[in-house]
């Protein structure tokens, strides 16, 4: 039988797997703009928005070799135009909608409600003596975003992107999360919802990866959950945990 990897810290992006977009805020707004969307509908559609950011994902921006502007490369309009296409918007009430979930996004923001099972689940990543830190892009509110969410308590720091000025796929970004920690990357895995962001950075930087996919169709047949409450079960089956940290699992969340 194969040894199961060592495994001494989790990392996790935060929109989209420890907050999620405000899909009961998107849905009325949506509804008062005459399309009836429900926050369900706009869940499973949100996938589309996914590939769509793949897709617009290009290489970093050709200049004179110093440090380029953070935010140039993913499109948000194409993941927001996607989420909203595939849950048959129509491409006027679209472009509407962009705008003004691009103005909620400048005030209160948009992933301000928690992911469903996370403060669960972090509870039992500390009581299993796990190591934990948030990686994300983000304008400089990620940390305030997951206090507001009640998921900040239990990590140990949050590396945001505006603050550090180094964003992912640039493995740095996971570096410095890393070196804070004092764990190798082959001892730790990154959890994430974008493929070209999350899944890159990680490969990038040398550590493991899984993949928040609700749906079932929007991987490549790696390592992926469903939903982040099954990370505990996940990381029991595929790693070897430090001495505490298989019990506390098995006690805390079943797994």
């Amino acid at each position: 039988m194969r040894e199961r990897p060592v495994l001494e810290a989790v990392l996790f992006d935060a929109g989209g797997t420890l907050v999620r977009l405000d899909f009961e805020w998107m849905s009325a707004w949506l509804t008062g703009a005459g399309a009836s969307v429900s926050a369900a509908q706009l869940r499973r559609a949100e996938v589309e928005g996914r590939r769509r950011y793949d897709a617009s994902f290009g290489p970093p921006a050709q200049g004179d070799g110093g440090p380029q502007p953070l935010g140039r490369r993913g499109d948000m309009r194409a993941y927001v135009g996607g989420m909203l296409a595939a849950a048959g918007v129509t491409s006027d009430t679209a472009s509407r909608a962009i705008e003004a979930f691009a103005e909620r996004q400048r005030g209160p923001g948009l992933w301000t409600r928690p992911v469903e099972g996370a403060r669960e689940m972090l509870d039992g990543i500390v009581a299993a003596g796990v190591r934990r830190a948030v990686v994300s892009n983000s304008d400089g509110r990620a940390e305030q975003h997951l206090r507001d969410c009640g998921v900040l308590e239990g990590l140990e720091f949050v590396v945001d992107s505006q603050i550090v000025g180094v964003e992912k796929p640039d493995p740095r970004i996971l570096e410095i999360a890393l070196e804070r920690l004092g764990v190798a990357a082959e001892r730790a895995i990154y959890v994430g919802d974008i493929r070209s962001v999350d899944e890159v950075v990680a490969r990038a930087a040398g550590t493991h990866f899984v993949l928040i996919d609700p749906f079932g169709d929007y991987g490549d047949g790696g390592p992926a959950i469903a939903a982040i409450r099954d990370l505990p079960a996940f990381l029991s089956t595929r790693f070897t945990l430090p001495d505490s940290a298989t019990s506390g699992l098995t006690r805390n969340l079943g797994a």
